[in-house]
């Protein structure tokens, strides 16, 4: 199974599976191989004129075995349609994907890397990840074609009675805009600042261009587990998202949409962000002198940047 890992130096990684999935997210001060949110992953929408749109989600079909205790289960909604199949190629630190789909009117590809920049220490060890699409338009006509980005608040969750969670838990996805970035900063404020959980994560489009932005701060709040639905419903009708819900969920969504002309190609680059500033010795898995096994040792970013 492949997983490419991405992530500066000494900040942890989120890894790139072979069908273009994020996996093992080991940002949380640890070693955590399989851990990931419930949802955290690309959706693509594209419509010809007078044709029907075409959604899918931005992965290779899932692979076997499919057998479990509950199938495929629901995580990354398993039942919604993917791309036929793709090419991975890993060349550290660049991984790229070529997506295949003989029934979407586009090709579409991805480059994926963290800056590794030779004798340059502190670009080298940004908590960041890139993930740069590019989407080709090879007909002769205009054609418009969006990516939505979907991760659930990774900060760890707070259940403490009394609290009205809305179906976030306490969790929180604030909308953030500058000149050339925009997008969600995840937090948790319900969690102590001492919490070796606490902390950030953004998900951000860079560049967006004479594109149209849309997001939602969390998928509607509903039962079991059609809030997914939900979601696909909204992206897959237009390639936009929104109105939200007055009640949401922690998985935060953020799309961007473009007109492509034809025989022309547009970029879609998001970047993934993180800020988890209390590494102890306990939480790691370390021995340390009694007494000390909660001292916060931190990372070196976490001296650099005050959040995502």
């Amino acid at each position: 199974m492949i997983a490419f890992p991405l992530g500066g130096i000494g900040t942890g990684s989120i890894s790139l599976g072979g069908r273009g999935q994020l996996r093992d997210w080991e940002i949380f001060n640890r070693p955590d191989k399989g851990n990931s949110p419930q949802y955290a992953f690309p959706s693509l929408w594209t419509e010809r004129p007078n044709q029907g749109p075409i959604a899918r989600v931005l992965e290779a079909r899932i692979l076997p075995p499919y057998e479990g205790p509950t199938g495929l289960g629901f995580a990354n909604a398993p039942g919604l349609p993917r791309v036929d199949s793709c090419t991975f190629t890993g060349e550290f630190p660049v991984a790229r994907i070529d997506f295949e789909d003989s029934n979407l009117p586009v090709k579409v590809s991805l480059e994926a890397f963290s800056p590794f920049i030779p004798l340059n220490a502190d670009d080298s060890g940004l908590p960041a990840l890139v993930l740069r699409y590019q989407i080709s338009n090879p007909t002769s006509s205009k054609l418009k074609a969006s990516i939505g980005f979907s991760i659930e608040n990774p900060i760890g969750e707070s259940r403490n009675k009394g609290v009205d969670f809305t179906g976030s838990y306490g969790r929180t996805n604030e909308f953030r805009k500058g000149s050339e970035v925009q997008g969600l900063l995840m937090r948790n404020p319900f969690l102590p600042a001492t919490e070796p959980l606490a902390g950030s994560f953004a998900l951000s489009i860079l560049g967006a261009g004479a594109g149209k932005v849309s997001y939602l701060r969390g998928w509607p709040s509903a039962r079991w587990w059609e809030s997914a639905l939900l979601f696909w419903d909204d992206f897959s009708a237009d390639g936009e998202l929104g109105p939200e819900s007055a009640v949401r969920t922690a998985v935060g969504s953020l799309c961007l949409l473009h007109e492509i002309p034809g025989g022309d190609k547009r970029e879609y680059t998001f970047l993934l962000t993180w800020h988890f500033p209390n590494r102890t010795a306990a939480r790691c898995g370390w021995s340390a002198p009694k007494g000390h096994e909660q001292d916060v040792i931190g990372n070196f970013y976490s001296t650099r940047f005050r959040d995502a």
